[in-house]
């Protein structure tokens, strides 16, 4: 996007405000020479040639006209944009011709939106990174949309928008094509944050039939409710533990903390030992059942085969270090100092600022320089909550596997049957209590 006068900033400010990455839209400020268009006017739409060196403008219009020049005899597009007119919200309600949408995403929904509202279904037509055209589901009905990319930005506005159907009645449908799980799974998403309260598949199909008039399958709203937990923290522990029966087995777990802070189990197994083979066969499993989800990171001791296998299915997954197992390896291998050197550990592995963790690493330095040396080798994106590359929150340790494994002592001599019968009814038991306390 290239900014050419004011109406172009109001624009650059509302993106910015949209979009809290801090590197997304750079502002790069060039100074040129202008002179005003003399003679003539431009208006919505019109083709201009540039054949000087000169960049023009137009600023006697009360809807600033941006203009995206260039020093090249190419034809540049001319549009138009209304102050007031830049839609970033998905709860738009009105759809009308010269409407401008932050991006193609918001446009779809709000359509999409609209649609099911008046009880109609679109096909469509067209659709790239530049245009997105539809038409009504009846080939015979004039109901038309039209929408395009301005410049080739990520801003898009409608074109054309012949918002009267013409088809018959028995087109009118009430199963709608675009009440799909992903549009139900972003209405319902902020029902889903508290904690204390239990949604159901039912309780979506009477919101959605209460809130768009749209009656909606089991499944749907089944598939709506996953895709609405996709929007939890999704941070993974994992852990392994050993079987002391007749034949020797290990024992394997992923959980996580659910919206209370209670344990919440995700995929336990058996596997013959803890090598590549094994923990690879369990995270493609787990991958088959959960996916990868954005944001998502894993945290482990430093067994090697969990290490390598997390590379190989979830290679764009960030992998954590327990804190508490790398202060283990740190107390076994060095010798002196230690209550010192766990004070400090542990606030740099908790620090969230720079100057804060140099100061501690200088600290550290002070004491044993070795260890300072140990815990840079380890990778500080490790251990160290300041450098990690997604938000890992407070699970800094893999406790609460080690609290499950922790519980099953006992049942850890039983045969592998009654072993994971007792890790059924185990998980079945808490989680029975933590819905008691959530209703």
């Amino acid at each position: 996007m290239e900014i050419h006068n004011d109406m172009g900033y109001r624009v650059y400010v509302e993106l910015k405000k949209e979009n809290i990455e801090f590197g997304m839209y750079p502002l790069c400020i060039t100074t040129i020479e202008k002179e005003l268009v003399s003679g003539g006017s431009l208006i919505q739409g019109d083709i201009v040639q540039i054949d000087e060196s000169v960049q023009r403008y137009d600023s006697d219009t009360d809807n600033t006209l941006a203009l995206d020049f260039v020093n090249s005899r190419q034809a540049i597009g001319v549009f138009e944009l209304d102050k007031d007119l830049i839609i970033s919200k998905t709860n738009q309600r009105e759809v009308m011709t010269g409407q401008v949408y932050k991006d193609k995403a918001t446009l779809k929904k709000v359509v999409e939106h609209y649609d099911i509202s008046q009880r109609f279904q679109f096909r469509v037509d067209k659709s790239n990174y530049v245009s997105y055209a539809l038409l009504c589901m009846s080939k015979d009905c004039e109901w038309r949309f039209k929408a395009s990319s301005i410049n080739k930005s990520e801003l898009f506005k409608v074109r054309e928008f012949i918002d009267k159907h013409t088809c018959p009645l028995k087109d009118k449908v009430y199963e709608q094509r675009q009440a799909s799980s992903s549009l139900i799974g972003g209405i319902i998403r902020p029902k889903l944050t508290n904690h204390k309260k239990k949604y159901t598949t039912k309780d979506i199909i009477d919101d959605v039939k209460s809130d768009l008039g749209v009656d909606v399958s089991y499944m749907l709203t089944w598939r709506a409710k996953e895709k609405g937990f996709d929007h939890c923290r999704p941070i993974v522990v994992v852990d392994g533990s050993h079987l002391k029966s007749y034949y020797a087995r290990t024992f394997v777990s992923t959980s996580t903390l659910d919206g209370a802070g209670h344990i919440l189990a995700l995929a336990y197994g058996v596997i013959d030992s803890e090598n590549d083979a094994a923990w690879t066969w369990f995270f493609e499993q787990f991958k088959i059942a959960y996916s990868d989800r954005e944001n998502m990171c894993i945290v482990s001791d430093r067994n090697e085969s969990i290490i390598k296998s997390i590379s190989r299915v979830y290679p764009d997954v960030p992998h954590f270090t327990c804190i508490w197992n790398i202060w283990n390896n740190v107390y076994k291998k060095f010798k002196k100092s230690h209550a010192k050197l766990s004070e400090i550990y542990f606030s740099m592995a908790k620090a969230y600022t720079q100057p804060e963790f140099d100061s501690l690493v200088e600290k550290v330095e002070k004491v044993d320089i070795r260890v300072k040396e140990y815990l840079e080798l380890a990778g500080y994106e490790k251990w160290a909550r300041l450098y990690a590359p997604v938000n890992r929150g407070w699970t800094m340790t893999s406790n609460i596997a080690e609290l499950i494994n922790a519980a099953l002592v006992s049942a850890r001599e039983l045969p592998i049957y009654d072993f994971l019968e007792e890790v059924r009814k185990m998980f079945g038991r808490w989680n029975c209590s933590n819905r008691k306390e959530a209703t």
